[in-house]
């Protein structure tokens, strides 16, 4: 220990006598460690962090395999459910769920949307989720009539209650009915979908028979001791007896999946990519690093070969020399720690807003410990090459490389290091230049409808306060009719929903006139949604055949739908399919319900420009009334302008109804692909951060060996050597040690970014024009940096090269 602190306290001395190198040494340290740790928080808080659950290993979602519709995981009814959980043995329990928006209003708060939870009794059971204050849920509460109870999350008990001691017991409004607040959960309990109030799921009788009804997901708690196994074998033996029993249950499974990965699957392969492109930027900060040390290494001959003769190891210089490279390291990492802190601020901003558990999100223990342990191991890593140049040094070659000059070892290992920057830089610019040849494929899609100057808001009049279907009905042409009359608006339509989502409402179809599909056949769903007949002007979707709906087509009217090219594609390809027929019911029942084709329109990606197109019908609102519409305002301004006259018309039509969702269609349509503008300006921002250290490391390199070859330089222009024919020849070598570091660039590029593979679209992980540009670009840049060293040697005089010499 003695030595050690002998050790630390010498090389706080030594880089407190070279304080232009330490600083230069620390600055590239805390960007490379500081970037590791800012993406290492957000990937601790989403990835790492145990869900707020106790035990949250032994919780799975339980998805319906439902093989009938190509949908591994689905949804399902309330009966299948029931039997999943009467019959199973190896869960301690389950609980159904289901998620929307609703209008919440209490004493002295505005009207606010928010999403509510409405969950069987168990559920804060099955995820063993104690309250912070009051309770969960009872049987009783689960049973229509009964329901009128809320629990509230803590984050809005602190945003919208002011942390009220005694919110419990207070009554609230949800959709417009009354609501005893029970209960307040803890700090972070935010599920599913974060979630702000949760409220009994309590079916009615007609709701608990329907087995064909999907819309519920369930979640359930392994009894202590099953192997998930186990628990899925299980599921499968009572799957296939449910559908022995039960024609709606034909192929129908069941999936079991750990809950955390259902929470945090979808954004673990862009987190991983980002956590391995920051590694790359500080395996390029420590062959920096390395190259200072050994520049050092160099000046610093007289010095080891004094300590060599008065007694000196190999072994006890190479321990220095790796304590001032730790120190090094240690002092980078406090930095990085700090530019970590503000990084993470502006991740937490930047980040899409399907990234889950970014609430709370900071630099705890667990960083702390992760960003120092990267700091020992980084000083470790470049401290390495220095450390073995003075084991392997002797009295004798210590002091014939001080009277050459010559750089023995040092020589060898700084081409390697030269060709590990430009392979790891050329990896992260490639990444980079893949997200952005996807860009450039997504901007070539055409969407088949017009987002330009377009506002969206959604609105739900609560049953509540318009139990009848003319009262809803009143609502939007009121609503619909002030819009139109707001200056700058062209146009006004509405539309159940907008954008589809992974699971939408939609069901099998009978087509008339078409042969029965057997039992077995693959099932084709059919997308619907209610919508106004001036929609499809406004969203500029265009019609092929046919007509739109008008306003007559109401209740009282024949069912008529505009169906959409895939539709056709699926189920009509055979002639003119305006006037055929089609039905959502049993064809059997002759009380069903069929639909005519009125009109066709062009497909729209309205689910996203890399999703497959579905079969989708628009009925007419007055014949399917929706009490959730989205409205669409196209205007010659910035739509955006108009939001406060829109909540004014609202206001004026109903003061506690909400607006909620508010935001432009372009807004909406580059959410859908926030995730890979994500991770596109991340691996933007840090493969720009490796092209530069890259390029200055290179610079470095080159700078240093060209100084060791004054005495060559001088030479050979004292016999006829031009200017041009030095920067030929240092450029030449430069460019051996940039070659086979962009070949090996290139394979590791076309190996990683396969990891790449689920943000690609339209360009292969191995894209020839995209590595072939990255490829001559680092060249250009690392020839660039070589270039100026040289520049300046073709300007030496020989003879004072020679007499320096």
């Amino acid at each position: 220990m003695d030595s050690f602190l002998n050790d630390l306290r010498y090389a706080l001395r030594v880089l407190q006598r070279n304080r232009g190198f330490a600083l230069a040494a620390v600055l590239t340290l805390a960007l490379g460690i500081g970037a590791n740790a800012a993406i290492f928080t957000v990937v601790n808080a989403v990835l790492l962090r145990p869900l707020p659950f106790g035990e949250p290993d032994r919780v799975m979602m339980v998805w319906l395999d439902n093989r009938r519709e190509s949908i591994d995981r689905d949804v399902t009814s309330f009966p299948t459910f029931t039997d999943w959980e009467t019959r199973s043995r190896e869960f301690d329990g389950m609980a159904a769920y289901s998620s929307r928006r609703y209008s919440l209003t209490s004493e002295g708060g505005e009207p606010e949307e928010v999403r509510v939870t409405r969950a069987t009794w168990d559920f804060f059971e099955v995820l063993d989720a104690p309250m912070r204050m009051g309770r969960g849920f009872v049987p009783e509460e689960d049973i229509p009539g009964n329901e009128g109870v809320v629990v509230v999350s803590h984050g809005l008990w602190q945003r919208r209650f002011g942390s009220d001691p005694q919110l419990t017991g207070r009554t609230i409004r949800l959709a417009g009915e009354p609501h005893v607040v029970i209960g307040v959960t803890r700090p972070g309990f935010t599920y599913p979908d974060e979630t702000e109030l949760w409220v009994p799921l309590a079916p009615d009788s007609s709701t608990r028979a329907r087995r064909g009804a999907l819309w519920l997901s369930v979640i359930g708690r392994l009894r202590p001791g099953t192997t998930v196994e186990a628990a899925q074998a299980e599921m499968s033996g009572i799957a296939l007896q449910l559908e022995q029993e039960y024609e709606q249950n034909r192929n129908h499974g069941v999936r079991l999946e750990p809950l955390h990965e259902t929470v945090v699957g979808p954004v673990r392969p862009a987190l991983l990519v980002l956590l391995g492109a920051v590694a790359f930027v500080l395996l390029i900060a420590c062959a920096n690093v390395a190259n200072l040390l050994l520049a050092r290494g160099a000046a610093r001959r007289r010095e080891v070969s004094v300590r060599l003769a008065v007694g000196a190891g190999g072994a006890r210089l190479a321990r220095q020399m790796l304590t001032e490279s730790v120190v090094l390291a240690f002092i980078g990492g406090m930095v990085g720690l700090g530019l970590a802190a503000f990084g993470v601020r502006a991740l937490a901003a930047l980040a899409p807003p399907g990234v889950p558990r970014l609430d709370g999100i900071a630099v705890d223990r667990t960083v702390t410990a992760y960003t120092f342990l990267v700091a020992v191991v980084t000083g470790l890593l470049f401290g390495l090459a220095p450390a073995l140049q003075a084991a392997r040094a002797s009295v004798s070659t210590a002091l014939r490389d001080e009277e050459r000059g010559a750089a023995g070892r040092v020589g060898r290992v700084r081409p390697i290091l030269v060709m590990a920057q430009v392979a790891l830089a050329l990896v992260l610019l490639t990444g980079a230049g893949l997200m952005l040849r996807t860009f450039q494929a997504l901007g070539d899609i055409d969407p088949g409808f017009d987002a330009t100057a377009t506002l969206a808001v959604s609105v739900s009049p609560p049953a509540a306060r318009y139990r009848e279907t003319a009262q809803v009905l009143d609502f939007y042409d009121r609503f619909m009719g002030s819009l139109a009359a707001l200056p700058g608006v062209r146009n006004v339509g509405a539309i159940s929903t907008l954008f589809l989502s992974r699971l939408p409402n939609m069901s099998s179809i009978a087509v008339e006139g078409a042969p029965p599909r057997a039992p077995d056949d693959p099932v084709v769903a059919v997308v619907f949604d209610a919508v106004t007949p001036s929609f499809f002007e406004t969203f500029g979707l265009r019609l092929i055949a046919g007509r739109i709906p008008n306003e007559t087509e109401t209740t009282q009217t024949p069912s008529v739908a505009v169906v959409n090219q895939s539709f056709v594609r699926q189920f009509m390809s055979e002639g003119d399919v305006v006037g055929r027929r089609f039905t959502y019911d049993n064809p059997e029942n002759p009380d069903a319900d069929w639909i005519t084709v009125i009109g066709v329109i062009a497909d729209a990606r309205r689910a996203g420009p890399t999703e497959p197109i579905r079969p989708e019908a628009y009925i007419p609102h007055r014949q399917f009334i929706a009490r959730s519409m989205t409205l669409l305002l196209r205007t010659d301004r910035d739509p955006l302008n108009l939001v406060p006259a829109v909540r004014g018309v609202l206001r004026a039509l109903d003061a506690e109804l909400p607006l909620s969702q508010v935001a432009t269609v372009e807004q909406l349509v580059a959410r859908a692909q926030s995730t890979r503008r994500f991770v596109l300006d991340m691996l933007l921002l840090f493969a720009g951060l490796a092209a530069v250290l890259a390029g200055v490391g290179i610079y470095g390199v080159m700078a240093y060996l060209v100084s060791r070859r004054t005495h060559e330089v001088g030479i050979r222009m004292a016999v006829g050597a031009s200017r041009s024919d030095v920067i030929a020849m240092i450029l030449r070598d430069a460019a051996l040690q940039i070659g086979p570091g962009v070949l090996a660039g290139i394979a590791g590029a076309i190996l990683l970014a396969r990891l790449l593979r689920n943000q690609l679209y339209g360009v292969s992980p191995a894209d020839p024009l995209t590595l072939a540009v990255v490829a001559i670009l680092l060249s250009a840049v690392a020839l660039f940096a070589s270039w100026l060293p040289a520049r300046r040697a073709a300007t030496t005089d020989p003879l004072q090269a020679l007499r320096a010499e």
